[in-house]
């Protein structure tokens, strides 16, 4: 229940986000840039309204050639910061027990980089041209934090017959597909319990795989 309530306090802080961040739309920036049929090319984009002008990124003054109503590339590269959660872990089967799934509350810090795409896509219509902008991103990074995770006896082999939460640190790597703010992936990791019983507990540094969620930050 703790990480579905991280879980929402992430999706409203991305609505929320989605509202005041002009990172998720065309800007004026520097991007690579390609028309179909063309290769990529370095270039300054300077966007004013429903305007966009691209320019040389050598010679800025100098007016890239492009072709009127046809598709329009921008890529983005950029290091990337997400504070994530992973709502599920898959545990592989340990010693006596079946492989689990798990919902414990974490929370971790995301560090990665980034491609974003923009595409330009033009449509005739009866009344014209239409111009529509799909934003699509991926990013590749390490992430660790802090959760929690049940220790029992079962999870301890019978070495222990106490109960309780225990605090874990996580680190690990994600993959993830960003869409606005909004980033959703798949993580592999590992959990180190801190307390006592951390040379008992079967899941010491046992590598997992979740889903992971996150809200990016820069």
């Amino acid at each position: 229940m703790r990480t579905l309530a991280l879980l929402a306090c992430i999706l409203m802080a991305s609505c929320s986000a989605l509202k005041e961040s002009p990172k998720y739309q065309l800007s004026d920036d520097v991007y690579e840039y390609r028309q179909k049929g063309k290769k990529y090319q370095k270039v300054n984009v300077y966007v004013k309204d429903d305007t966009i002008r691209i320019t040389s990124f050598n010679n800025p003054g100098q007016a890239v050639s492009t072709t009127p109503a046809t598709d329009q590339l921008f890529l983005k590269k950029s290091f990337d910061v997400d504070i994530i959660t992973i709502p599920f872990k898959y545990r592989p089967a340990v010693s006596t027990l079946p492989r689990q799934l798990t919902t414990d509350f974490n929370g971790n810090v995301f560090l990665g980089y980034r491609f974003d795409r923009f595409q330009i896509k033009y449509k005739a219509t009866p009344l014209g041209i239409k111009k529509n902008l799909i934003h699509r991103a991926l990013t590749l990074g390490v992430f660790g934090g802090l959760g929690s995770t049940s220790v029992t006896p079962s999870t301890t082999n019978g070495l222990t017959a106490d109960e309780y939460d225990g605090l874990v640190l996580s680190r690990g790597f994600a993959l993830m597909f960003g869409l606005k703010t909004l980033t959703v992936g798949f993580g592999v990791g590992w959990d180190s319990l801190t307390d006592r019983d951390k040379d008992i507990w079967i899941y010491q540094n046992r590598a997992w795989y979740g889903l992971t969620l996150g809200l990016n930050l820069n």
